[in-house]
C-alpha cells in the first residue's frame, strides 16, 4: 500500500518523462508479465488521463482494473467509483464501491454508493448500518442521515424517522431546507396528514419552495377538499418560481374537479428524493460534475424520477457528451410531466449538434403526441434559435390569446414575441411587447436589459435605455451577459475606460463565452490596449464562436481598427 501511494504521488511527473521517453518506468515486460504494482499503476495513469480528457467510461473501467488488480489501493476507490457514476454505469459503481469498502474505505462517494445500492436491494438495515458506521462531511452526511430517514421509516417506522430528521437540523438553512422537506414526505408516507400540512405550511411560510414539497402540499389540500388553497399554492409558486410541468398538470386536474391523491413515497422513492434535491441544489450553484453522480445514484433507486433524467442530461450537455445526454432523455416517456421538457432539451442538443431538421422533427412530432402548451413554447424557442422569426412569432401570438382567454398573465411568451418581433424590426410592436411584459413582472431584469439595450442600438429613448440597463444590473449584479449589455452600451457611446470596467467584470462572470471576450478586445484596442484587444480576440477565436462571429474576429486581428464596430459619437449623462 504504501508503495503505490508513492507511485500515485509520484505519477504526474512519471507521466511526463514517460511521454519524453515512450517507456513508462523504462523497463519492459512481456505482455500477461507485468508486476500486479506495474499494471495498477498503468490502469491508473490511462484512467487518470481518461477523466482529464472528459471521457469518463474509459477511466471507470481502468479504474476498475486497478483496483482488481490492487485491492489494497484505497487511494484509488473514490475517483473509480466517481468516473463509474460519471458514466452512468451505476452497477460497476456499485460492484467497485463493494470492493472497495471490503478492502477498508472510508471514502464519502463510496460509503453513499453502497447505501444507496443497500436500499435499492431491500436492505434497509445495512443500510442504517452503513449510515451509522460513516464519518461523512456537512453535504454527504446529510445527504446520508436523510437517506437512513427512509430506512429507518421501513425499519422501525414513522416516530423513528421523524426523530432522526429532528436531530438532523442544523439551524443552517441551506442544509436545513432538504432536512425539513423530507420531513413533509415521510409524514405523508406514512399517513400522518395533520403532521406533514403543518410541516409543509412550516416550509412555505418561511419563503423556501422546492416543486416536490409545493406538489405534495398542494395535494394534501386537495385530497382533503380545500382545492382553492391548493390551487392558491401551486398560483403562488408559478409567479415566484416560474413554470413547472408537473406542477401545472396537478393544477389542471384540480381545476377539473378530478380526483386528487396525495403522494405516498416508497422508500426507494423517497430516497431517491433524497439524492436529487440537494443534487438539484448544488447542479444550479456549480459549474463542474459533481451533482450528476448524485442524479445517477437517484435513478438508480427511483427510474421513474424523470427530472432528475432531465438535469442529468444537462449536465451531460455541459460536458459536451451530448450522444450521451440524448440516451437519458429519449428515456423519458410520453405519459411524463417531463416529457415537454426532455424533448425541447432532446431539440436544444440536437441543435447544437448543427442536426436542425433533427431537432425540428423531435419538437413536432413531440407536438404532435401531445400538444400542449410547454411544447408549443418550445418549439418558438426553437424557430427563434433558428432564427425563423416569423414562425416563432405565429405560435406565440397563438399561445398569448390562449393565455389571455384563461386568464393566465405569463411575461415569458410576451417577451419572446416582443424578441422575434424586434429582430424582424417590427419595432413598434416589440417595444409593445417588452412593456406588456414589464406589466406582467415589474422590474424584470432580463425584459429591462433587452428593451434598454434596443433603445441604445437604435439611438433613441437614450437617456431611458441607459436607466433601465443600469436597473437590470442592479437587479442581477452577477448576470454576466446583463453587464456585457451596460459595458457595450457605454462602448456604443464612446465612453471606452467605463466600457472596460464593465466588460471585464462581465468575462470574470463568464470567461468561457466568446461574444464577451470578443467584446471586451473591442473595448481594449479603442482604450489604446493594443496587446491586450489582440488577446482577448484571440481567447474569444478559442471559444468556439458562430462562424459569423469567427470571421469578425479573425478580420480584427487582421485589420484592427477598421474593422471594428463604430461608436456613434454621441454621448449621454452618465
Amino acid at each position: 500500500m504504501k508503495r503505490f501511494k508513492v507511485l500515485l504521488a509520484l505519477a504526474p511527473l512519471c507521466f511526463s518523462a514517460a511521454c519524453a521517453t515512450g517507456n513508462f518506468g523504462g523497463t519492459s515486460y512481456p505482455a500477461g508479465d507485468q508486476p500486479a504494482e506495474a499494471r495498477a499503476y498503468s490502469d491508473f495513469m490511462i484512467a487518470r488521463v481518461a477523466a482529464l480528457t472528459d471521457d469518463p467510461e474509459t477511466a471507470a473501467r481502468h479504474y476498475a482494473s486497478a483496483i482488481a488488480t490492487a485491492p489494497e489501493a484505497l487511494d484509488v476507490a473514490e475517483r473509480a467509483v466517481f468516473s463509474a457514476l460519471l458514466a452512468g454505469d451505476y452497477g460497476l459503481a456499485a460492484g467497485m464501491a463493494r470492493r472497495a469498502n471490503d478492502a477498508g474505505s472510508e471514502a464519502s462517494l463510496v460509503r453513499l454508493t453502497l447505501i444507496s445500492d443497500a436500499i435499492g436491494r431491500g436492505k434497509t438495515k445495512a443500510a442504517i448500518d452503513l449510515v451509522e458506521a460513516s464519518d461523512l462531511r456537512a453535504f454527504n452526511r446529510m445527504v446520508a442521515r436523510n437517506l437512513e430517514a427512509w430506512s429507518l421509516l421501513d425499519v422501525e417506522g414513522a416516530d423513528a424517522a421523524e426523530a432522526l430528521l429532528q436531530k438532523n437540523l442544523t439551524g443552517d438553512p441551506r442544509l436545513d431546507n432538504a432536512t425539513l422537506h423530507m420531513m413533509g414526505l415521510v409524514q405523508a408516507a406514512a399517513r400522518r396528514d395533520d403532521a406533514a400540512l403543518e410541516t409543509f405550511a412550516m416550509i412555505w411560510d418561511s419563503g423556501a419552495r422546492l416543486a416536490t414539497g409545493a406538489e405534495t402540499y398542494a395535494a394534501l389540500l386537495a385530497e382533503r377538499g380545500d382545492r382553492e388553497a391548493a390551487l392558491a399554492i401551486l398560483r403562488q409558486f408559478r409567479t415566484e418560481i416560474g413554470y413547472n410541468a408537473s406542477l401545472e398538470a396537478l393544477a389542471a386536474r384540480i381545476e377539473r374537479g378530478d380526483a386528487v391523491k396525495a403522494p405516498r413515497l416508497t422508500v426507494r422513492q423517497g430516497a431517491a428524493l433524497s439524492l436529487f434535491l440537494p443534487a438539484s441544489a448544488l447542479f444550479f450553484q456549480t459549474e463542474d460534475d459533481v451533482a450528476a453522480v448524485y442524479f445517477v445514484l437517484a435513478v438508480a433507486l427511483d427510474p421513474d424520477l424523470h427530472q432528475a433524467r432531465t438535469l442529468w442530461a444537462q449536465s451531460l450537455n455541459q460536458a459536451g457528451r451530448r450522444t450521451e445526454a440524448l440516451r437519458v432523455l429519449s428515456e423519458v416517456p410520453e405519459g411524463s410531466p417531463y416529457y415537454a421538457a426532455a424533448r425541447s432539451q432532446m431539440a436544444s442538443t440536437l441543435l447544437q449538434e448543427d442536426r436542425a431538421d433533427e431537432a425540428l422533427t423531435v419538437a413536432a412530432e413531440a407536438l404532435s403526441a401531445k400538444p400542449d402548451r410547454s411544447l408549443r413554447l418550445q418549439l418558438a424557442d426553437l424557430y427563434r434559435a433558428l432564427e425563423r422569426h416569423g414562425e416563432a412569432e405565429a405560435i406565440l401570438t397563438d399561445v398569448i390569446a390562449a393565455d389571455e382567454a384563461e386568464g393566465r398573465g405569463d411575461w415569458r411568451p410576451v417577451f419572446s414575441r416582443g424578441a422575434a418581433r424586434e429582430r424582424q424590426a417590427n419595432y413598434d410592436g416589440a417595444e409593445a411587447d417588452m412593456k406588456r411584459a414589464l406589466e406582467l413582472n415589474p422590474g424584470n431584469a432580463i425584459v429591462l436589459n433587452y428593451l434598454g439595450y434596443s433603445w441604445i442600438d437604435r439611438g433613441i429613448n437614450l437617456a431611458e435605455g441607459f436607466d433601465l440597463i443600469r436597473q437590470a444590473v442592479a437587479l442581477q449584479p452577477g448576470s454576466a451577459h446583463i453587464v456585457d449589455s451596460l459595458g457595450w452600451a457605454h462602448y456604443k457611446f464612446g465612453q471606452y475606460d467605463e466600457a472596460v470596467d464593465y466588460l471585464e467584470r462581465a468575462v470574470v462572470l463568464l470567461p468561457g463565452d466568446p461574444v464577451l471576450n470578443d467584446h471586451l478586445g473591442d473595448a481594449y484596442w479603442k482604450a489604446g490596449r493594443r496587446k491586450e484587444a489582440g488577446f482577448q480576440w484571440q481567447r474569444a477565436l478559442k471559444l468556439d464562436p458562430s462562424a459569423e462571429d469567427k470571421l469578425k474576429i479573425e478580420q480584427k486581428l487582421k485589420a484592427g481598427p477598421s474593422a471594428l464596430p463604430s461608436a456613434p459619437g454621441a454621448a449621454i449623462a452618465r
